[in-house]
């Protein structure tokens, strides 16, 4: 599997959990019951499947490799993704804190957090939308295949380094739960 292959793999799991957020922002919007641990775990999730893993194989690995074949970091597309992976976190966090509001009954916070997910929604359909159509097809380019084979073995070791065979279980459970909780 090539490194935009294991992206684009992994990127299919987190839009799942997108949807799954956008139906909870719908919940907390019409005031229909939602559960904030759900929230909470979807946040564990996103801090460790995307923030520790996913986007620590293309800040660290992948996109290091394209600027050293010349691509600009301080120009479009990879400024943009940069910009977004930033403006992700921001919203992650905005969303953990008002969880913890919203289980103290703070209808404000509630309102708040329906409009983090929502644009940490919007935020990460954009950029994986960039990465698949821009980014990606740039690096399937211009890496040759030794180079790929190489990142491809640095991801695998990222994720020999973060997850065993019973956290995967739990997520791909977790998931699964989130899923059958909020389909429509």
């Amino acid at each position: 599997m090539s490194p935009t292959e294991n992206l684009v793999k992994e990127h299919n799991d987190i839009n799942e959990l997108l949807d799954i957020m956008t139906k909870i922002a719908a919940k907390i919007r019409s005031r229909d019951v939602f559960y904030p641990t759900d929230v909470e775990e979807i946040v564990d999730y996103l801090k460790i499947i995307v923030d520790k893993s996913h986007q620590s194989k293309e800040d660290g690995i992948l996109y290091p490799e394209l600027i050293l074949t010349g691509i600009s970091k301080t120009t479009a597309p990879l400024s943009l993704v940069e910009y977004e992976h930033t403006q992700a976190m921001r919203y992650l966090n905005e969303i953990s804190s008002c969880v913890e509001n919203c289980k103290i009954g703070n209808n404000f916070s509630c309102e708040l957090l329906a409009e983090s997910l929502t644009n940490y929604v919007t935020v990460f359909k954009n950029h994986i939308q960039r990465e698949e159509e821009t980014v990606f097809p740039i690096a399937d380019k211009i890496l040759s295949a030794e180079k790929q084979s190489e990142i491809t073995g640095k991801f695998q070791e990222i994720e020999e380094k973060i997850f065993n065979q019973r956290f995967l279980e739990h997520y791909d459970k977790l998931l699964t739960d989130l899923k059958s909780r909020y389909k429509e």
